[in-house]
């Protein structure tokens, strides 16, 4: 009788073991699918930030946004050249943009950053906090073409507030 007790306590830790892997393996899929509160943060962050510098003909190649404003740096990939008239975010639209004093113009392949003095900012969220920007459009006009043109994307600029 006492080799049967030790075949069922051993076979009892294996069914434990077994179902202890399973429940980690379920935690960590949970976790990178955005399951789990505060975890995958940096996932979406990477997801949006691919997404929009994937987009045509401008990208937004990096952003940083604070309580008192935002930095977007905008690249021209088309073949034409642009002037930048408007980045809008959550209904709030930013006219403001002229970093280089030429009318916030892009010749094809640059990238210049652009600055928002408070219109566009993370104030609700607090510094250190998560914000998500969403309803993103960039409003442009193509240098000696169409004019009035609308950039747009599905997917909200998120990340931490600085």
């Amino acid at each position: 009788m006492a080799i049967k007790r030790q075949k069922k306590g051993q076979a009892t830790i294996e069914y434990l073991v077994l179902l202890a892997v399973a429940i980690i393996i379920a935690l960590v899929i949970f976790a990178f699918m955005g399951w789990v509160p505060g975890f995958a943060g940096s996932l979406k962050e990477r997801q949006v930030r691919l997404f929009w510098s994937s987009q045509f003909p401008i990208q937004i190649r990096d952003y940083k946004v604070t309580p008192t404003g935002s930095e977007f740096t905008l690249q021209n990939v088309g073949d034409s050249k642009i002037q930048i008239m408007n980045i809008s975010a959550n209904g709030v639209s930013d006219t403001s943009l002229d970093p280089t004093g030429n009318g916030a113009q892009l010749t094809a392949g640059q990238a210049v950053v652009f600055k928002s003095t408070g219109t566009l900012n993370c104030s609700d969220s607090g510094a250190g906090n998560v914000y998500e920007l969403t309803n993103i459009t960039i409003g442009y006009n193509v240098i000696g073409g169409i004019q009035n043109m609308i950039e747009g994307g599905d997917r909200p600029l998120t990340g931490r507030c600085y």
